[in-house]
């Protein structure tokens, strides 16, 4: 009996000493970011069966318990990823709203209501050289303007594609770490209370990166880690990795993709949430949204006042020229359109409408028979080729060659006219304030007319035929210069060395009168560039050009204020997260110091209970 009360109390001494022992653990950890309070888990012997009776025998340490919840543990992942993407989204959406609030992105209506007064001016005296230069002075401030506010935005891309790279190559890090933690689980006896603690702490590190989803294994052999829509990065004792490979079908717009083995899978920017979400967001959607519409700005501003140039006559007697850049050059076409390394289609991208002109991204696919266009909304139509053309939104999509079954191709109309805006003329005897159009023009159709060169002919009319088929082409006083043509003409039409344009559009007996004799102190052509300044030109005749400036201002400042209000959401359901999280496993000083004193206490007792065994052998010793 006394070496059964011996083993009691050696069992009960350890016992005591092992609850000693984790206690203190726990008080040295209070302060270790992702500690779990760990409490030992006792159970009483399997009694002994003497004499007819039972008698105890002790006790014993079942388990080192980790206090954990798995529903809570998740609760804080997903809410650490939605506080994540929601506090990095207003942060980006704050600092594209402090650059539209900056000096040189508030410059740029700035600079253009004092070119629109500038003109103004100018049309007081239409002759005055130093007004003159003070249009083009205001003009090349306000393409200095665009042009750098282009550029800063722009350089946002290349630090988020930055991030993205810092993102990835910590999230591979990350991997590499809970399978080098998997695998000293595997190699050790359980319990892992310790190792587990730093497989949630770094699975709550990358929660902030992406979605997460951690699943038990077969047989408890370790954890397999998910991220974003279910993409394998930790496979039990195996980690895969990701990887920033190029874009399709714009190679600069950077994907991810996870490389498994020797297979590269790409993935979807959609729900991957976190930082890495809030990243692929702002170089996406948020900054290109910016540069469409400053292009938007810009390429109409450009393309009305070059198309007024076109319609009026500089000091010298010539029909206008360009101001600043013409939107439909070939190159400026040309780089419009975004398509695939090793794409052997050819088009190019001509504005010919800005009232019907969209800013943002569309797409356009070959299905082998038809064009499907999805424009930026996400509507998708079928736009007919004809004469190797297509019509959508104001654009004229010239395909030169054709896309392959199944190619994608991207167009970008505005996406780089803040950059593209640039002075063509720093002669201010080339501004074209006087109108060749005589005040006998009568046009009720949507014709255009477009004088192209003045030769000798300087005075006559374009007269449309009572049955719209054809035009002739008469002096002021009725004679005949150019015999009846087919209308719509094929080209251009020379006349004594003037040549001119006339498109399709014109209704019967409409008549155009041109008048290229010039006249000092004509203002006719300036006071159509002033209207410019309240003409309703975009966005379907419903904003003008400083109101796509106003507009963009608005609606980022409103997606701003909605972001901070969902980030403090965020930061509140995080919080709570956390503290579920601290109540539960949580190390209460107060309660660790009353066990340390309940568990010494009963380690006391339990060396005495060895005291008294040891005794017990003396007595039976000293009897022999």
């Amino acid at each position: 009996m006394s070496s059964d009360l011996l083993n009691l109390g050696a069992q009960s001494v350890l016992t005591s000493q092992r609850q000693l022992n984790t206690t203190g653990h726990n008080i040295s950890n209070v302060n270790t970011e992702g500690y779990s309070r760990q409490s030992v888990i006792q159970g009483t012997n399997d009694p002994r069966h003497f004499g007819g009776q039972t008698y105890g025998m002790g006790v014993h340490v079942e388990n080192v318990r980790r206090s954990w919840d798995q529903f809570a543990v998740n609760e804080l992942n997903l809410s650490t990823t939605n506080n994540a993407f929601r506090k990095d989204t207003e942060e980006n959406l704050d600092m594209l709203t402090r650059m539209l609030s900056s000096v040189t992105s508030k410059k740029i209506p700035e600079n253009l209501n004092q070119w629109f007064d500038a003109v103004k001016t100018l049309a007081d005296s239409p002759n005055d050289v130093g007004s003159r230069k003070v249009v083009l002075e205001k003009a090349e401030l306000i393409a200095k303007n665009l042009n750098d506010f282009h550029e800063t935005v722009r350089m946002q891309s290349d630090v988020a594609n930055k991030k993205l790279n810092m993102g990835v190559e910590r999230i591979n890090q990350i991997a590499y770490e809970l399978r080098d933690l998997q695998r000293l689980m595997m190699r050790t006896p359980a319990p892992h209370n310790d190792l587990k603690d730093q497989h949630d702490e770094l699975v709550n590190e990358l929660s902030q990166y992406t979605k997460v989803t951690v699943t038990t294994r077969q047989n408890n052999e370790g954890y397999n880690v998910h991220i974003g829509n279910g993409h394998t990065l930790v496979s039990g004792t195996e980690a895969s990795q990701l990887a920033v490979m190029d874009g399709y079908p714009d190679v600069h717009k950077r994907r991810l993709a996870m490389v498994e083995g020797k297979g590269i899978k790409a993935i979807t920017a959609k729900d991957i949430g976190g930082n890495i979400g809030a990243i692929l967001d702002m170089r996406d959607e948020h900054i290109p949204q910016v540069m469409d519409q400053m292009g938007l700005l810009s390429t109409a501003f450009a393309h009305e006042v070059n198309k007024l140039q076109s319609q009026g006559l500089d000091l010298r007697g010539n029909v206008g020229g360009l101001i600043f850049t013409d939107m439909n050059t070939e190159v400026v076409a040309k780089s419009r359109v975004v398509q695939p390394a090793g794409s052997n289609a050819e088009l190019a991208v001509f504005i010919d409408d800005t009232a019907q002109l969209q800013g943002g991204e569309y797409s356009l696919q070959y299905n082998g028979s038809d064009y499907i266009v999805t424009k930026p909304t996400g509507e998708r139509i079928t736009a007919p080729l004809v004469g190797g053309e297509l019509l959508v939104d104001g654009m004229r999509i010239e395909v030169r060659k054709g896309l392959e079954l199944g190619e994608r191709i991207l167009i970008r109309p505005t996406r780089q006219g803040a950059a593209q805006i640039q002075m063509r003329t720093n002669d201010p005897t080339a501004i074209a304030a006087q109108s060749y159009q005589a005040s006998t023009t009568f046009a009720q159709g949507s014709a255009s007319f477009k004088i192209r060169a003045a030769g000798d002919l300087r005075e006559f009319e374009v007269v449309i035929s009572p049955k719209g088929d054809q035009f002739a082409v008469t002096d002021t006083k009725g004679k005949v210069l150019m015999q009846p043509q087919a209308y719509p003409p094929t080209g251009p039409v020379t006349v004594q060395g003037t040549t001119f344009e006339l498109s399709a559009g014109a209704l019967p007996n409409d008549k155009f009168t041109a008048n290229l004799v010039p006249s000092e102190g004509d203002n006719g052509n300036l006071r159509k560039m002033q209207d410019l300044q309240t003409a309703k030109k975009l966005n379907d005749k419903e904003s003008t050009i400083i109101d796509v400036y106003q507009n963009l201002n608005s609606n980022v400042a409103l997606k701003t204020s909605t972001a901070s209000r969902l980030a403090d959401v965020a930061r509140l359901e995080k919080e709570a997260a956390q503290e579920r999280i601290a109540s539960i496993a949580g190390v209460n000083l107060d309660e660790e110091a009353a066990n340390m004193m309940k568990f010494q206490q009963s380690y006391m007792a339990s060396s005495r209970i060895i005291q008294a065994a040891n005794d017990t052998f003396n007595t039976i010793l000293a009897l022999r």
